[in-house]
């Protein structure tokens, strides 16, 4: 089979939607997609990170981290997901006259998410070593639930006091001019980065594993989505979701907001918080947590600044009590040795996994999870595939990408990686796969 070249409307029925693709033959296909997705294995942890789109201001804005931390009662194991995409993408879309996207739920860039990348595995890390060392004997598991939520909840603490240590009084705030404000953030660093990471959020998404492999706690804010897939004794694989989508489709989330802002009933409008952003809880993001004045006097004057400022200063219009968004996360503890696994593995993926597959995105426990599990499940072992002796194993987070964007059907996952369109025509991808048992 030879190359193709076909055109697509990517689901879009205008007539003027149209752009080429390439059908690309086995094995080549597979080849192009395990290369642009940075497949690669980590120990006993497979990731991908994918964002086909080559245009270089489109490159995907998640992050993901690997971590294996040796401690006087063995190793734990530290893997997350973050997902700083581009906010407001649909404004520009429509300004545009582009087709609609779902790529609208990000936080403006990517530099809250490389900070947190960056900075929170060696928070959590001295954190667990204090716990462990005062403990004395291992601690429980709600210890190092409280461990885990209280980092992440410091370090967005930090994020916006680094912002409040420049600008401590609002009144005198108020009165400065914006050319002063201006000198203070926007010439040189650090004070520039300290305002680029209050403007820009990224969801989070944490997993420790103990050095037992008998509990796992996961930590989440956002709408990144964590998995456990477990086979027992006699085979057939259970499916537990460990995480909640923290967003305006979440009821439990918006009752959560509105509880909070008594009489405000624009403080999630259109299932957005202040009609702005479909996260209710994040890193960073402080234009959602701060007293507007900060958004209208600092951050609306920092370079590089927001993509369309006139929308953020109309949702800025509904900020009365602030903070609408939080930054504390939900913590899922679970026993594995409890539930006496013969098999385990892990799933930790950004919502780019969920949003290609439209309408199954909001059936993540019903239908999604368990479709994953069964994905993963079919590659688990070499030996259930009859590939025991295959020189390398198969890569489990890459097999979950290509059923999700087409599986066996060349022209679907020929179209998803070959389009040739200038705009992102699906979510920034990361997928983190490990082998617990």
């Amino acid at each position: 089979m030879e190359e193709v070249r076909k055109k697509t409307n990517m689901g879009w029925p205008e007539e003027n939607a149209l752009w080429w693709y390439t059908v690309i033959p086995e094995p080549q296909l597979s080849n192009k997609l395990e290369q642009l997705s940075h497949a690669k294995s980590y120990g006993d942890t497979d990731a991908i990170t994918f964002q086909p789109c080559p245009n270089p201001e489109e490159k995907s804005q998640d992050r993901f981290v690997i971590k294996q931390w040796p401690f006087a009662d063995g190793t734990w194991s530290f893997r997350a997901v973050f997902d700083g995409q581009s906010m407001l993408r649909v404004i520009v879309h429509t300004i545009h006259h582009l087709p609609p996207t779902p790529l609208n739920q990000g936080h403006a860039g990517h530099e809250t998410a490389d900070y947190v990348a960056a900075t929170l595995p060696g928070r959590v890390q001295d954190a667990l070593e204090v716990l462990l060392s005062d403990e004395g004997h291992p601690p429980d598991s709600t210890a190092v639930g409280e461990m885990l939520k209280n980092t992440i909840a410091k370090l967005d603490h930090d994020i916006g006091a680094a912002l409040l240590a420049l600008f401590p009084d609002s009144v005198a705030l108020e009165g400065m001019t914006d050319e002063h404000i201006r000198n203070i953030i926007n010439v040189g660093r650090p004070n520039s980065d300290v305002v680029l990471r209050c403007m820009r959020g990224t969801t989070a998404l944490v997993s420790l594993v103990d050095p037992k492999r008998e509990n796992i706690w996961v930590a989440s804010l956002g709408d990144c989505a964590a998995v456990l897939g477990t086979r027992k004794t006699g085979g057939g694989w259970e499916t537990r979701v460990l995480s909640e989508a923290h967003n305006g489709d979440n009821p439990v989330e918006v009752a959560r907001v509105c509880a909070a802002h008594p009489g405000e009933a624009e403080c999630v409008l259109h299932n957005r918080v202040l009609g702005a952003i479909a996260v209710t809880r994040a890193l960073g993001d402080f234009s959602f947590k701060l007293p507007a004045i900060y958004t209208h006097r600092v951050l609306l004057n920092a370079r590089p600044g927001f993509l369309v400022p006139a929308k953020v200063e109309e949702f800025t219009a509904r900020n009365h009590t602030p903070p609408y968004m939080s930054g504390v996360p939900a913590i899922t503890h679970v026993a594995l040795g409890a539930e006496g696994a013969h098999d385990a593995f892990l799933i930790l993926c950004s919502d780019g996994l969920t949003d290609v597959n439209e309408e199954s995105r909001l059936q993540l426990n019903e239908t999604l999870a368990p479709h994953w599990v069964d994905v993963v499940g079919k590659h688990y072992r070499a030996e259930d595939s009859g590939a025991a002796a295959a020189a390398k194993p198969p890569n489990l987070a890459l097999a979950l990408l290509r059923d999700a964007i087409g599986g066996d059907d060349i022209e679907k996952v020929s179209r998803h990686i070959t389009v040739e369109m200038i705009m992102r025509w699906m979510d920034d991808t990361t997928v983190l796969v490990q082998r617990l048992l």
